[in-house]
């Protein structure tokens, strides 16, 4: 389990994807940020720090791709984790050549993000 001082921004314009994640992530003792889109994530991100992006690849205003740039670009860089419906070993390689954690195939499991959140922070 993360300290609860830990913050997660959650980006994706699926309320379920966001309210099912952030109900994981609050389990795990996280403070929950979300937004609906890409530029409402960059105003999220620009607030305040954050201590991990998890980020649909697919949305209506920017990719996580591009979101995952902005966050290259602009201190703390942060660890992102990407997630896609249409996930496979091509675009999971492309995510981490871009810098991402890691490409998580949609619907996420709570263990499986539970893996990688221990992986980055214990």
């Amino acid at each position: 389990m993360a300290p609860a001082s830990h913050i997660v921004l959650i980006a994706d314009d699926d309320r379920l994807v966001r309210e099912s994640l952030g109900d994981a992530f609050d389990g795990f003792g996280w403070d929950v940020r979300t937004a609906t889109c890409g530029g409402e994530a960059i105003h999220v991100l620009e607030r305040g720090h954050l201590d991990l992006l998890v980020s649909d690849i697919d949305m209506p205003d920017m990719t996580g791709f591009q979101l995952l740039s902005w966050t290259r670009e602009h201190p703390p860089n942060l660890p992102v984790v990407l997630m896609s419906a249409r996930a496979d070993e091509a675009l999971g390689r492309t995510a981490l050549a871009e810098g991402a954690v890691t490409l998580l195939s949609k619907p996420v499991g709570v263990a499986r993000m539970k893996t990688v959140i221990n992986s980055l922070f214990h």
